[in-house]
């Protein structure tokens, strides 16, 4: 009988060495004083050491150094306790390769409930290690660039709560990890956006997708400041969801020049509302002063034709019985009937200067003062003068008329000799022409350089001769409403000339 039993378990013994040599783990025994016992071949793939070099206290040759002392405190805390123990250490084989593992041992108690040492398993678990090991750098990594990048960083889970906010959140909060994640955050916002931006997550939350937001957000010094958030949806390298992550700047700056610029065109908009009705009523108070001068020229002009024309009659019927000086009186009369219209036409021709649109055109200007002289008619003996290689460009033909009209009229008027000299050149200024009108008139006194571009002002007693004083005055105007100036400079000896500049391209 106890052949057979002693028999039956050797053969149980042989059964579990055949099987413990077989799993792809590490078997071990050891007894109350560490001396190794048993391990299967896979402890000796591992550590590199033979089944004799094992045995004993052998094993521990094989535990990296920085770990031996950490096994053997574990291993002597399950022997009075009979717990069992898991513990992750190195082991290096004899060529220096490390592999991490998880030991797992529990205390070995015979039949009469002695502890007789422990028994245990060793797993490699050197891939997890590395996929862990690999996971902590990366997210140090992502905790290193996160907390320096130059804008807020959140993160949230599966659950919806907030798990991570980088330094640059807390830096501008000032406050705390703890007190920012879960909903913490929320806490920061202000209560008209609380609402409006809790729907806006959880609603892009629930479809996965991304969103864009704006929110108010207390600063560390208590002040609100207006904050961009995009929130974008995470996913595992398998395609699951994973959460959200976001980045959140402050665009208070930019929100207040929004509001400064959306300010500034509504107080366009209103100004040019009132452009509008101003430039409507200034339409209708000119068509109103055009009706006027119309209609007044015509009332003024009609009695000053009939009274020129009742004194020649005059003159012609009393031709024989007028004395000399009353026929002169009817001359000075007639005169001041033409100083009347001319004054008439000079006063509509100023009051018209800007108002009227004149179309632009290419004007050669050589051509232009051979039909402004012809158009004059001065003596055969005046000689006018102009310079060769007069320019052609694009600008208002009619204005530029008028000034040469006047400049050149002006000189024949005004010269005491029929056999007068007038000189017309000009040099390019760059964006400007400057044109220079000259004779060898009286010329004009320095002291009255300024006043004759006054209306009505005259230098001669309109007595001697009939003069309105508008001409330079429309000159000036014309002038200047194109965007140049006029002078007139003086000159060694007698004569007057005269300066003004003239635009290459009209000003609009």
């Amino acid at each position: 009988m106890v052949t057979a039993t002693n028999q039956t378990i050797s053969e149980s013994d042989r059964r579990f060495e055949n099987l413990a040599q077989k799993v792809p783990v590490v078997i071990f025994r050891t007894d109350l004083a560490g001396n190794c016992l048993y391990v299967n071949e896979r402890w000796c793939e591992i550590s590199g050491l033979s089944l004799k070099q094992s045995l004993g206290q052998g094993w521990r040759v094989a535990v990296h150094p920085e770990d031996l002392r950490l096994v053997e405190a574990q291993a002597y805390k399950i022997l009075p306790n009979q717990k069992s123990l898991k513990i992750e250490f190195r082991l290096q084989n004899p060529q220096g390769k490390i592999t991490w593992v998880l030991s797992e041992s529990v205390a070995e108690i015979a039949e009469n409930g002695r502890i007789i040492g422990c028994i245990g398993t060793i797993v490699d678990i050197s891939e997890r290690h590395q996929i862990e090991e690999a996971l902590r750098e990366s997210e140090e990594r992502f905790a290193v660039m996160a907390n320096n990048a130059p804008v807020m960083i959140w993160m949230s889970g599966l659950d919806k709560l907030c798990n991570f906010v980088n330094q640059g959140w807390l830096d501008f909060t000032g406050r705390t990890m703890a007190q920012e994640v879960d909903n913490g955050w929320a806490q920061g916002l202000h209560p008209e956006d609380l609402e409006h931006c809790i729907n806006t997550y959880t609603t892009a939350f629930d479809q996965r997708e991304s969103f864009i937001i704006e929110y108010r957000l207390k600063r560390y010094d208590g002040q609100y400041r207006w904050i961009l958030d995009t929130g974008t949806p995470r996913f595992n390298a398998n395609g699951s969801f994973a959460g959200y992550i976001g980045s959140a700047i402050d665009i208070s700056d930019r929100k207040q020049a929004e509001i400064t610029l959306q300010q500034r065109a509504e107080e366009l908009t209103r100004l040019n509302i009132i452009l509008a009705k101003t430039t409507t009523l200034l339409q209708q108070r000119n068509q109103e002063l055009d009706q006027f001068a119309y209609v007044a020229s015509h009332d003024l002009k009609a009695p000053l034709r009939a009274i020129a024309s009742l004194s020649e009659w005059l003159e012609e019927d009393l031709a024989d019985q007028l004395p000399e000086e009353n026929q002169h009186q009817l001359q000075l009369l007639r005169g001041r009937v033409r100083r009347m219209e001319g004054l008439i036409n000079g006063l509509l021709e100023y009051s018209r200067i800007g108002r009227i649109h004149t179309e632009l055109s290419t004007v050669n200007v050589d051509l232009l003062l051979k039909e402004v002289i012809d158009s004059l008619q001065p003596p055969a003996t005046f000689h006018i003068e102009i310079q060769p290689g007069m320019p052609t460009f694009f600008t208002k033909k009619f204005p530029l008329q008028q000034v040469f009209a006047n400049l050149i009229g002006n000189a024949i008027h005004h010269h005491t000799r029929a056999d007068g000299h007038v000189k017309i050149s000009v040099r390019d200024l760059g964006k400007y022409y400057e044109f220079t009108v000259a004779d060898d008139g009286p010329g004009v006194p320095v002291e009255y350089h300024n006043k004759i571009f006054v209306i009505f002002q005259t230098l001669e007693p309109r007595d001697s001769k009939e003069n309105t004083g508008i001409g330079l005055a429309i000159v000036k105007k014309i002038v200047e409403t194109e965007g140049g100036a006029i002078t007139l400079k003086p000159v060694p000896g007698t004569g007057s000339t005269f300066h003004f500049t003239w635009p290459k391209r009209t000003l609009e």
